[in-house]
């Protein structure tokens, strides 16, 4: 049954039972000890109630004075209180063993034999000593009854004994009050330490706990949003559960790395798909519009067409060099005559983009980490800033933030371009890249970062986007370690 339970219920259960274990077994030892202790000072108070007694009625026995003695042995009967301790009978008998005085004489009469009265008492030899023993002695009549014999002796010589008897349950009494106190205080500490022991099992098991909700949450969201929300301890010393975090923790980095990973082949092998089959349809387009808009021309240098006709023709060819247009965008050629990239080159691109009307009410931050020329084709990096920046400035908006920095490093040139315009919903995060993915509003065709795209893959470099609400950047990292003589190949045709 326990089994089925969580551990953040077992835990807990576990302690609060061994702590209820332990306190019912300490508190059993106690009133065990207890119990024995009752019957050595039961033992101990007959003892030395017998010597006092036996020093008292020694000379009246000597006299023969029944009375005296029979006042000395009524005197602790008559003590108030301390029932617990008091002797059930007092009984005196001679050097031969017979019943000089007792505090029960109706049924323990002068010169009667113990034993013959009550069948439990020992014989005569051993309550007068002669079987050897003439100290003092003790027995259990039964079990609930202990006998105290105690010799009286008159100049060293035994001239009778002092029997005391003893009852339990008179000192079972003070046991009962002994259990009471035992048992209160085991309760008060239960009720402490209860608490104390599952809160600390709480605090056990709150991170098997935690980690077994991230297990159950595996499958339904991202490995990136199920390790922000697993903590993780760096301290040295940590214990078995504080590791498992961390090596889970790492597993989901992993994993997250993998899916991200994943997305991104499955998203390039969809976009170089997608560019064979737009650079095939491109090139098969273009050979009939330009077919067409030569038609158009000789017309207009040879036709004499009628005002209407002139407008349609005009209007038909402005469509076809439109359609000329997108068509050209869509043959991307990454083109290498030409110099390396300059800072010269950088700042023209500021230029173009400040001139832009739309860049008039947006903020820019520029900066440029280039020191001389970078081995990298100036003309396709130009073309990928300048449409990262356009974009970047219509994300932002009027009064908007556009910020842009390249950082030449050992082996690749880093370009980041950031704006605080709205962010990019998750589910055109997929489509980005891909041609006519524009969102609604947006002015243009949806094919500057298609065009990006194309141009990093073809300089063997990596663009990839991350979006948040309030901010979104781009980042492109351009290898400068290629072999340009290698790359001067276009696009598939």
């Amino acid at each position: 049954m326990l089994e089925a339970l969580s551990y953040r219920v077992r835990v807990p259960l576990n302690i609060s039972l061994v702590v209820m274990v332990t306190v019912v077994v300490i508190t059993v030892t106690l009133l065990g000890y207890n119990y024995r202790q009752m019957d050595r000072e039961m033992q101990q108070s007959g003892e030395s109630l017998g010597r006092v007694l036996a020093k008292g009625v020694a000379v009246p026995m000597l006299r023969d004075d029944l009375w005296t003695v029979w006042d000395t042995l009524r005197a602790p009967m008559d003590v108030a209180g301390g029932e617990g301790l008091r002797p059930y009978v007092i009984t005196v008998t001679d050097a031969v063993g017979r019943v000089f005085a007792s505090t029960r004489p109706e049924v323990f009469r002068v010169l009667s034999e113990p034993a013959v009265v009550d069948s439990r008492y020992p014989s005569a030899d051993w309550l007068t000593g002669a079987s050897g023993n003439d100290a003092t002695r003790a027995g259990w009549l039964d079990d609930n009854s202990l006998l105290v014999a105690v010799p009286v002796l008159v100049d060293g010589s035994t001239v009778g004994s002092v029997l005391l008897e003893y009852q339990r349950p008179a000192f079972l009494d003070r046991f009962g009050g002994a259990v009471q106190q035992v048992v209160a205080t085991t309760v008060m500490i239960l009720l402490l330490i209860l608490p104390i022991g599952w809160w600390l099992g709480m605090r056990v098991a709150r991170p098997l706990q935690e980690l077994a909700g991230v297990l159950d949450r595996i499958g339904n969201e991202p490995p990136s949003r199920l390790r922000q929300g697993l903590s993780v301890e760096t301290r040295p010393g940590r214990d078995e559960i504080a590791r498992l975090r961390g090596r889970f923790h790492d597993m989901l980095g992993q994993l997250a790395d993998k899916e991200a990973l994943e997305q991104e082949m499955v998203r390039a092998d969809r976009l170089a798909a997608l560019g064979r089959l737009t650079a095939g349809i491109a090139h098969e387009i273009n050979n009939p519009l330009g077919g067409m808009l030569n038609a158009l021309s000789t017309q207009r240098r040879h036709g004499h067409a009628d005002p209407v006709t002139e407008r349609t023709l005009s209007l038909v060819e402005r469509g076809l060099e439109q359609v000329r247009d997108i068509v050209g965008a869509l043959l991307v050629e990454a083109r290498f005559q030409g110099h390396d990239l300059r800072p010269e080159d950088v700042a023209d691109v500021m230029t173009l983009v400040q001139s832009d009307p739309r860049a008039a009410d947006v903020r820019m931050d520029w900066e440029a980490d280039l020191s001389g020329s970078v081995p990298l084709p100036s003309t396709p990096v130009r073309q990928i800033l300048i449409n990262l920046m356009l974009n970047a400035v219509r994300a932002a908006g009027p009064s908007g933030e556009v910020g842009c920095w390249l950082q030449r490093e050992a082996t690749a040139l880093r370009i980041t371009v950031c704006n605080d315009g709205a962010h990019i919903p998750e589910h055109r995060m997929e489509h980005l890249f891909e041609p006519f993915s524009s969102s609604a509003g947006d002015d243009g065709v949806g094919l500057g970062l298609w065009v990006c795209y194309q141009i990093v893959q073809q300089l063997r470099g990596r663009i990839d986007v991350r979006s948040e609400p309030g901010r979104t950047c781009f980042r492109v990292e351009l290898p400068l370690t290629q072999q340009r003589d290698v790359d001067r190949e276009a696009l598939p045709a």
